[in-house]
């Protein structure tokens, strides 16, 4: 199960509800300190940790005394096993939202004094309406079949529940659906079943705190040395359990001399001793980490110890994933704190390796502009940017809009993102950087050019769509970058009438008020266009729908034609309009 959005409602900073999305792989969360980003850590962590919140996390302008945390699940199991012979789907069960999703709600009632000890649990579900049957969930064994029987109806195997619920809700003509809370305490027992199994694949939570002691005492190092131990301990326990033997019978042979000194003299007493055991032998081992001229971890620096420390939270979080067969989410607050540069660079690239595994969900919190820049070429659609709107409300913007605000709070808009990048033209989105820079690597081999891209040193930096491209030069964003900028969009001409397009009217203006180097637009619909058509299979003109097209006869999602198609074009298939726009940029 992936977790891909949280609810948040009268927690802390929060006031009413919140919608957090999350990506299924690395979700990076930017603002200024104090605007509630670890706020969302810990809201997961009550959640998933069947914790509760502080009275006072309860925010004060709340209109009711409820803490409530809803965490929204996609890749759901295919089937819910409610015992060795029941199995059932969460759809036919019809405990999904409007969107397919699964949604479970957990809501901490308050008072002036006291907050509830455990949570309330529902499950926000597109319901069959109450108005035609009753909740199925709720009613027992028997006033199931009392109420499909007078219906008329009967099932295969009558002991199965979800076999008779299936049978009454397929027995109502126009089953109306509605969206409902569902409490799980009025489930009936067997139905409560589901809730539990539910449980089993629900992933666990891992939250690495920017504020930790960070010693060797630490539970992260610790805890992993400690559990060695008990795996060493069970592993050679048929040698320890004879150890034990013969300490205890070598002190018994010494009690045993005593006492027989002690019938000498008082034989009376003698035979009232015995030597009895009074506890068992306990092994315990302290370990610390140290290097090799005995240094301990909690003598070195912070930036080492929180190094080390958090490979010691991830190999634990994974060793309890082995264990329970459940996939992990990471939360990391801050991973650049005391880290060097190169080490952030390091602890982000292995962070993004984590996340490639389909088990693992990897969110941080983070105000390095490094790190964003390292992120944004692999994650960008993961980016969140938190800040406080002027009525103090939280807003939590996402896609290009966050990209832009993260990027102007950390001042990553500076010639230090590029490195020794010397130009960067703006684009749409990925797939644009691949199909320039393919075009100028297919043009180097071939000896039509000198350099490619990365020779001339220009970066392409996509910015979220042609809004994205505009926002950036028309707030003038573009200028903070230090270097020579393009601009680069899809005409999305939809024919050959002399109409400018939008896109086309306005990389001309660019080009007339010389708000950048130079702005290109494709004389053709989209990039897609320029796909050689034998390589496809499909029939296509320079203004058809080519996302539209060729994924129907390939099964190729669009999004994909660039990556699956543009790769093998040789410099003979590339049309001279767009090898022209690369000679453009590198001279």
């Amino acid at each position: 199960m992936k977790l891909i959005g949280l609810k948040i409602k009268n927690y802390r900073a929060y006031s009413g509800e919140h919608l957090v999305e999350f990506d299924k792989q690395f979700t990076s969360f930017i603002g200024k300190n104090d605007v509630g980003k670890s706020s969302i850590f810990d809201a997961l962590d009550i959640f998933f940790g069947n914790r509760k919140p502080d009275l006072n996390d309860l925010n004060v302008e709340a209109l009711e005394k409820i803490i409530e945390f809803t965490c929204i699940f996609s890749d759901l199991p295919i089937h819910i096993e409610i015992d060795s012979s029941a199995k059932t789907t969460l759809s036919k069960e019809h405990l999904l939202n409007e969107d397919g999703n699964l949604e479970i709600k957990k809501v901490f009632k308050c008072t002036e004094k006291f907050i509830a000890s455990s949570a309330e649990i529902l499950i926000v579900a597109n319901y069959p309406s109450l108005d035609k049957i009753p909740i199925l969930h709720s009613i027992n064994q028997a006033e199931l079949k009392k109420l499909a029987k007078s219906k008329g109806l009967s099932v295969v195997d009558a002991r199965m529940n979800h076999l008779w619920r299936k049978a009454i809700w397929q027995s109502v003509d126009g089953l109306e659906l509605s969206q409902i809370e569902l409490k799980i305490e009025d489930f009936e027992v067997k139905s409560k079943k589901i809730y539990s199994k539910i449980e089993d694949f629900t992933p666990l939570f891992f939250a690495f705190r920017a504020d930790r002691e960070m010693t060797d005492a630490d539970d992260e190092a610790k805890d992993p040395m400690q559990l060695a131990v008990l795996e060493a301990q069970e592993q050679y326990q048929f040698e320890i359990d004879g150890i034990k033997k013969k300490i205890q019978r070598k002190v018994e042979e010494v009690a045993q001399a005593a006492l027989k000194k002690l019938h000498d003299i008082d034989p009376c007493l003698a035979d009232q001793l015995n030597p009895v055991l009074k506890s068992k032998p306990t092994w315990k081992f302290d370990y610390r980490i140290e290097d090799e001229k005995g240094v301990a971890l909690n003598k070195r620096g912070s930036g080492t110890r929180r190094l080390v420390l958090l490979n010691f939270f991830r190999a634990q979080a994974e060793k309890k994933s082995l264990d329970s067969k459940k996939g992990i989410i990471y939360a990391i607050e801050e991973p650049e704190t005391s880290q060097h540069p190169h080490n952030q660079k390091l602890v982000i690239n292995a962070l993004c390796s984590l996340a490639k595994d389909v088990s693992r969900q990897v969110m941080i919190t983070t105000h390095s502009p490094e790190l964003l820049s390292d992120i944004e070429k692999l994650h960008s659609e993961g980016i969140r940017f938190i800040q406080i709107d002027s009525s103090g409300m939280r807003e939590i913007e996402s896609g290009s809009d966050a990209l832009i605000l993260s990027a102007n709070t950390l001042g990553i808009l500076s010639k230090q993102k590029f490195g020794s990048a010397e130009k960067v033209v703006l684009v749409e989105g990925k797939s644009d950087c691949l199909f320039l820079e393919h075009t100028a690597r297919v043009m180097k081999n071939s000896g039509e050019s000198e350099k490619d891209l990365i020779d001339a040193k220009v970066e392409v930096l996509p910015v979220g769509g042609c809004r994205g491209v505009m926002d950036w030069i028309n707030m003038e964003k573009h200028k903070k970058l230090g270097l020579k900028t393009f601009a680069f969009l899809d005409s999305d001409r939809i024919n050959d009438c002399p109409v400018k397009t939008k896109n086309e009217s306005y990389i001309e203006s660019l080009t007339l008020s010389n708000k950048v180097e130079k702005a290109f637009c494709t004389k053709k619909r989209e990039i897609e266009n320029y796909i050689k058509k034998d390589l496809t299979g499909c029939e296509f003109g320079d203004f058809d729908d080519v996302k539209n097209i060729v994924p129907v006869a390939t099964s190729v999602p669009k999004n994909k034609l660039i990556n699956v198609y543009w790769i093998k074009m040789t410099v003979i298939d590339i049309d001279p309009e767009i090898k022209n726009i690369i000679h453009d940029i590198l001279k």
